[in-house]
């Protein structure tokens, strides 16, 4: 991993000790530097540890469909953002590369208003740390939950196909 992304992850858990908020701000305002696809989405990181992400996205002029609710793309961008803070807390980038493969999704309800995408990844980290150690690849399924903020409905269930590629020294 490069001195600096090690400082930064360092400097991260440092902050999220004393202030989980002040961690989630940072994560926040550093998502669009680092995917520049996702500024202006108002994505924000409301939680993040080893076993679990969750990140919101307001409905907004740039998020908002024709038929008023939450774009695809922005569910999408939302769920493989929460997706990959959580994998990179596991596999960071550095030693680790990692891409979606493939994605598959369910739609339950129209996203009419905020919403919150969960990813709690449980297993799939240790398959793919068995994976990796086998053969120093994997790939593996994981599940994203996009929630209406409000009440927790359902609205969103996606599947990512994670890759996972350990680099030689």
């Amino acid at each position: 991993m490069p001195p600096e992304m090690r400082s930064a992850l360092a400097f991260l858990d440092r902050v999220r000790a004393v202030s989980p908020r002040a961690a989630n701000l940072l994560l926040s305002t550093a998502v669009p530097q680092v995917i520049p696809s996702a500024a202006g989405l108002g994505l924000r990181v409301e939680e993040l540890s080893d076993a679990r992400a969750r990140a919101s996205l307001p409905l907004k002029r740039r998020t908002k469909n024709h038929v008023g609710s939450v774009y695809f793309g922005a569910q999408m961008t939302l769920m493989e953002i929460t997706m990959g803070l959580v994998l990179f807390r596991h596999f960071p980038p550095g030693p680790f590369g990692m891409l979606v493969n493939r994605v598959e999704a369910d739609f339950h309800a129209k996203a009419k208003g905020r919403v919150v995408a969960v990813c709690e990844p449980g297993e799939s980290v240790s398959a793919i740390s068995r994976a990796l150690a086998d053969s120093g690849r994997a790939e593996v399924w994981v599940t994203v939950r996009l929630l209406d903020a409000a009440d927790e409905r359902p609205i969103t269930t996606a599947r990512f196909l994670a890759a996972v590629r350990k680099f030689e020294k």
